[in-house]
């Protein structure tokens, strides 16, 4: 092992030793249905860095988020701005978390700050302080923007504690995390996720199932957001492969968007819409194009590159780990899905999901589904893997043909020699387990 190795791992076994004080320290108290109490009186013990950051676009919804910030965060780039980043999970190390004006975090960094709330606040969960340690680290540094994305929900969010963030955005819901907070159906998430919305603050709301979009405006009209919802305030649309997005004032056009699947059209269309309510005359449309064409944002609809994994076999992972996020694969795949292609699934989920209803969509698009256990990753946060066994079962009753795997490595070789294509599914922590077997990991 070289010596440079010797110490990245080092420096990383330091922060994983400080973010495991937090979890000790906070067991038993670990549901953000907890709410926003042991945070803010952190961050007063901390100086209320969250008030202090950049331009802060707020970002909630079921499915998305994460897609939304990456074509925020490619299109203020490209206008030669600097943005922070905070969002969750990740996918090979916990520094993915916190991007500092472009980079992510060094080891170093993130452990000296994590020492210092320790040192300063008490009793914070492994989230928490992960979210305390973003706001000092953007409070900190120059940048020209903030991107902070919810862990989960909403109202009751650790991100929850900005008094005014320039805006806040609404990606599309659908049921996720409901015994988590202890509601149920799509209305309750929406109002959960509304509970980011501010008075006088710009609230955009991408497309909407009719009764998640009936309660935000409600939420909306209750805060007084300002509401910016698509269809009626925007509109983001495809001209054959060609994106175009039409705000109040803007008129965005790129030939492409770098990231796959005609759902990304409402993610891409959020974003502009944040950004024009953000109003920086800095980014103009010219340079928001240049951003929806570079963007990048893993693991979603990603094929992996040639690499011990994959091999040189047609290897795709995808986050879809909710309904939500399954049935917008499921039509990926039969929109690129070529005659007589034969395609097999390889998947593994946290047992707290609705693992039926992820399968129900993915079922009529696989050819074979291979149950595999959930690799155990640091930071995984959410409960452990499914049995693959239950998975397998559940798959069956579906009238899926299953096959249960002992091990991902075995799942995707298994899938490799019997199929043309293979897609990675059913957890982002799956997902970024694929990624380091085939020697990748994020930047």
């Amino acid at each position: 092992m070289s010596l440079g190795l010797e110490i990245r791992l080092a420096d990383a076994a330091i922060v994983s030793a400080e973010l495991d004080r937090f979890r000790l320290a906070s067991a038993g108290r670990v549901s953000p249905a907890f709410g926003t109490a042991h945070i803010r009186a952190a961050l007063v013990e901390l100086g209320d860095p969250q008030d202090r950051i950049p331009a802060a676009i707020h970002l909630t919804g079921t499915n998305g988020k994460g897609s939304t910030g990456a074509f925020i965060r490619a299109m203020a780039e490209a206008a030669g701005l600097k943005a922070h980043v905070f969002t969750s999970p990740h996918l090979n190390r916990v520094n993915e978390r916190i991007r500092i004006a472009g980079k992510l975090v060094g080891d170093d960094e993130l452990a000296d700050v994590l020492a210092d709330i320790w040192r300063r606040t008490g009793g914070l969960t492994y989230f928490e302080a992960l979210t305390a340690a973003a706001f000092c680290l953007f409070a900190q540094h120059r940048a020209d923007l903030s991107i902070i994305e919810v862990g989960a929900g909403g109202a009751t969010d650790a991100t929850n504690v900005m008094t005014r963030p320039a805006a806040c955005v609404v990606t599309p819901i659908s049921r996720d995390h409901e015994g988590m907070f202890g509601v149920s159906g799509v209305a309750a998430i929406a109002r959960l996720k509304a509970g980011i919305f501010r008075d006088g603050v710009p609230a955009i709301i991408a497309e909407q199932p009719a009764i998640a979009l009936g309660v935000l405006r409600e939420e909306a009209r209750t805060t007084a957001a300002d509401v910016l919802e698509s269809g009626d305030d925007w509109r983001a649309r495809w001209e054959g492969e060609a994106f175009v997005y039409e705000g109040r004032r803007l008129t965005v056009r790129s030939p492409w968007l770098g990231l796959r699947g005609r759902h990304q059209a409402q993610n891409a269309g959020a974003a502009c819409a944040a950004l024009e309510a953000v109003g920086d005359r800095r980014i103009t449309p010219a340079a928001m194009a240049a951003g929806l064409r570079e963007v990048s944002w893993p693991a979603r609809l990603q094929r992996l590159k040639p690499g011990p994994l994959a091999g040189d076999g047609s290897v795709w992972i995808d986050a879809a780990h909710n309904p939500g996020g399954a049935a917008t694969l499921a039509s990926a795949i039969r929109g690129s899905r070529q005659t007589d292609e034969r395609v097999a699934i390889v998947f593994a989920s946290q047992a707290v999901k609705d693992i039926e209803g992820v399968l129900t969509e993915l079922v009529s698009v696989a050819d074979e589904i291979i149950a595999c256990p959930l690799p155990d990753s640091g930071g995984q946060e959410g409960g452990p893997g499914a049995d693959p066994h239950h998975v397998a079962g559940i798959a069956r009753t579906l009238g899926a043909n299953v096959t249960v795997a002992a091990s991902l490595e075995e799942a995707v070789a298994a899938g490799l020699s019997r199929s043309q294509s293979l897609y990675v599914c059913g957890s982002v922590y799956l997902c970024g387990a694929a990624l380091a077997a085939n020697g990748e990991r994020v930047e």
